[in-house]
């Protein structure tokens, strides 16, 4: 049984042996793997990419691009150090599209897109011919030496000029910027400027050939191409050149002020540390071709100049359209035009403070004018009351002394008559007038009693009576008693008929009296050459009211004159009292009768007295 069971144990081990020896196979499989991808991944380092604008200068790369790098990538192994060129016509695109870590910039180039692209300062480039690298870069005008016609700066204007680009700061705006330093316009100084690729030969060769009168080299430009045997030392003449002790640059230099040069900046994205590391190795980089790395940072000289030319950041300077102004001047514009505002509000303001103070003043005045005046017409008013007070106590005290000696009077006219009466020579005429005289002293004793019962405040009684007969009798008396206002003719006109009214004769007749006597006063003092004359009306107004109007010609009358009739008690008359005024108003208000004057139109004045009709009980 043993020798049976011996062969399956023999194929059993060597069949263990097989599996074994393929699972060493796949495991030394996977490590040369690993080991094939670990030193893949060793061998893979980080790619720096390095731009640079293309049209810098000639022989930039083999002087200060390519020994930058070499000796970078001999510093720093552990990156990969790799330039490109990227297009000067849209060099900000590109620079955003190719993703740099690192960039080299003219001067003028960097101030120009710092706020554009967010760059980082590393090290600037210095000439071993200078000892500040912040003055290093300079312009220079050259022309043959044999040209007699050109001696200084002033000379070259309004000839022919060559220069490598627009854009390039030692090659012509540093130049520029000594033009306008001396009071020129740049951009009218010269007839003609040729822009071409390079300094050297193209620049060169423009002015020896006499293609242009003179061209512009930067600083240290022209030195190196008599080192280099380009060019004669004898064969060009420099223009405008400046004193070489007056600063560290000792190369030739026609422009006054002097700039940084090339610079080298990291790109926004760029690792710390990768900054750091090649930050570390330009400062201690050698020299290199006249040339070595500074860390100087101060670029206030670049933003002058391009500020003073108007170009990049400043380029918005040159266009003087209105919308271009305002924005270059928004806020001074707004601060003025808020100032000018607000002068103009104050302006209003005071303007209108001082209208309503006016206006205020004015209507102050005018309140004080009123106030006098009514004060003043008020003590008019007072000072006529009480004139009228003492003519009041005059008039009572004489017509209480006359009226003794009036009785007296009708005493002896009633002897005088009683005995002519019994005489027999008994003389009508003589007894006529006795009865006369005793008529008009009995007359007289009604007045002086009217007077003191005026006085008095006493009221006589009313009685029914005719206002037509009393208009009459008025009439009568004044024509009677009044002889120098003959000259007036008095029309009277009865439009009501029989016109009864309560009334106390005597003293409504001395009303139409005094009436009639101002109104031929004014008739006659008038000044129109016309026949004075007084119209008495009497007419029925309403059905039970009787209008008594006495017209009379004479002068146009002033409101002042009006003013002064209608009120209390003025005479308008000049040797008036006003007592007559006084009286007739009182005898109006007796009887309920409303008196007024208006001014009448050709002159002269109309007083109206309007009374009730009497009412008869039935």
């Amino acid at each position: 049984m043993l020798q049976g069971i011996r062969p399956s144990v023999h194929f059993r081990s060597q069949g263990y042996r097989m599996v074994k020896r393929k699972i060493y196979a796949l495991i030394l499989m996977f490590a040369l793997a690993f080991a094939f991808f670990a030193s893949a991944a060793e061998t893979e380092r980080p790619v720096i990419r390095v731009g640079f604008a293309q049209g810098l200068e000639m022989n930039i790369e083999q002087n200060t691009l390519n020994p930058t790098l070499h000796y970078l990538q001999q510093r720093l192994p552990q990156y990969d150090f790799v330039l490109e060129q990227i297009s000067p016509v849209d060099t900000l695109e590109e620079i955003r599209k190719s993703k740099l870590n690192f960039f080299f910039a003219p001067s003028n180039f960097y101030v120009e897109i710092i706020h554009d692209i967010p760059l980082t300062h590393i090290v600037t480039r210095s000439t071993l011919e200078a000892e500040n690298p912040a003055r290093t870069l300079g312009s220079v005008f050259f022309t043959k030496a044999d040209r007699d016609d050109i001696k200084d700066l002033a000379d070259l204007k309004g000839k022919s000029c060559a220069a490598s680009l627009p854009n390039s700061l030692g090659g012509w705006l540093a130049a520029l910027g000594e033009i306008k330093r001396n009071g020129w316009n740049p951009d009218k100084f010269f007839s003609k400027v040729s822009f071409l690729q390079f300094q050297t030969p193209d620049v060169l060769n423009a002015v020896l050939v006499g293609a242009a009168d003179v061209g512009v080299l930067s600083t240290c430009t022209l030195e190196n191409a008599v080192r280099s045997g380009i060019i004669s030392q004898d064969s060009i003449k420099v223009i405008n050149q400046k004193n070489e002790n007056a600063n560290s640059l000792k190369c030739v230099r026609s422009t006054e002020a002097l700039y940084p040069d090339l610079v080298f900046v990291a790109v926004k994205g760029t690792p710390e540390t990768i900054i750091k590391n090649v930050a570390i190795a330009l400062l201690a980089m050698p020299d290199f071709d006249h040339y070595r790395w500074s860390i100087e940072d101060n670029y206030y000289a670049v933003r002058s100049l391009l500020e003073d030319l108007q170009l990049g950041p400043y380029a918005y300077m040159r266009d003087n359209t209105v919308p271009a102004l305002f924005k270059r001047f928004k806020t001074e514009i707004l601060t003025a035009l808020g100032l000018i505002l607000f002068l103009v509000l104050n302006e209003l303001r005071l303007h209108w403070l001082v209208n309503r103070k006016t206006r205020e003043l004015h209507q102050a005045l005018k309140d004080k004018i009123a106030a006098d005046k009514t004060l003043q017409s008020e003590r008019k008013k007072m000072a006529l009351l009480e004139r009228n007070g003492v003519i009041s106590q005059m008039s009572s005290i004489i017509a209480h002394e006359a009226k003794q000696p009036l009785g007296t009077i009708l005493n002896y006219l009633e002897i005088l008559r009683m005995k002519q009466e019994v005489s027999p020579e008994k003389d009508p005429i003589v007894l006529s007038a006795i009865n006369h005289v005793a008529q008009q002293v009995g007359r007289l004793n009604s007045l002086v009693e009217s007077v003191r019962n005026f006085a008095k405040k006493k009221e006589n009684p009313l009685i029914p009576s005719d206002l037509v007969e009393i208009t009459e009798k008025a009439i009568r008396s004044f024509r009677r008693n009044e002889p120098e206002y003959d000259a007036v003719k008095v029309n009277f006109l009865n439009g009501a008929g029989k016109a009864l009214v309560r009334s106390d004769p005597v003293s409504l007749e001395l009303l139409i009296i005094n009436l009639l006597r101002n109104g031929a006063h004014a008739a006659l003092e008038a000044e129109k050459k016309q026949k004075p004359f007084i119209k008495i009306t009497i007419s029925r107004i309403e059905s039970s009211r009787f209008e008594l109007k006495i017209e009379n010609s004479g002068n146009v009358m002033t409101d002042e004159q009006m003013a002064r009739l209608i009120s209390l008690g003025e005479s308008v008359k000049a040797e008036g009292l006003g007592l007559g005024l006084s009286i007739i108003r009182s005898i109006a208000d007796h009887h309920s009768a409303d008196l007024s004057f208006r001014k009448r139109k050709g002159g002269g004045v109309a007083a109206l007295l309007e009374i009730d009709q009497l009412e008869i009980e039935t």
